[in-house]
């Protein structure tokens, strides 16, 4: 679609032969983006910055809730609000900052657990912070 020239900047590049172009859908250069969640994703992790695969507490997580690591998705709090969930799930949140946490627990569609915890590396460093993880864990695959 070609659009019509209204000030000097427009006119000057029509006559230089620059055709301007006008976008049908803007927000996918702005980065809205819509993250649809595969059926076979059973726990979502929502952190500040997205979790390694291969952190061993993570693995050990996904080991004791009996998920694989292709079942599970890594993202951060800003990915998180483009999420579009279709099933039954786990949410992991991992942070500090409630403001972010609030933002997000309304976006957990769908949730069969949702556990809360502080972020990561905290986390390693507080063993009973780590027990209460362990709990959230246990008493959400008990039902």
């Amino acid at each position: 679609m070609r659009v019509i020239s209204v000030n000097r900047r427009d006119l000057l590049l029509q006559q230089m032969g620059i055709e301007q172009w006008q976008l049908y859908r803007p927000e996918v250069l702005k980065g809205a983006v819509n993250i649809a969640v595969p059926s076979h994703i059973r726990l979502v992790v929502i952190a500040e910055k997205p979790l390694e695969q291969r952190d061993s507490l993570l693995h050990d997580v996904l080991l004791s809730a009996e998920i694989m690591s292709d079942d599970c998705l890594l993202l951060d709090f800003e990915q998180a609000l483009h999420l579009n969930v279709q099933h039954p799930l786990n949410y992991w949140l991992l942070g500090k900052n409630s403001e972010k946490i609030d933002r997000t627990l309304p976006l957990c569609t769908h949730a069969i657990s949702l556990w809360q915890t502080d972020e990561l590396n905290a986390l390693k460093q507080n063993p009973q912070a780590k027990r209460d993880l362990w709990q959230q864990i246990q008493t959400s695959f008990k039902s």
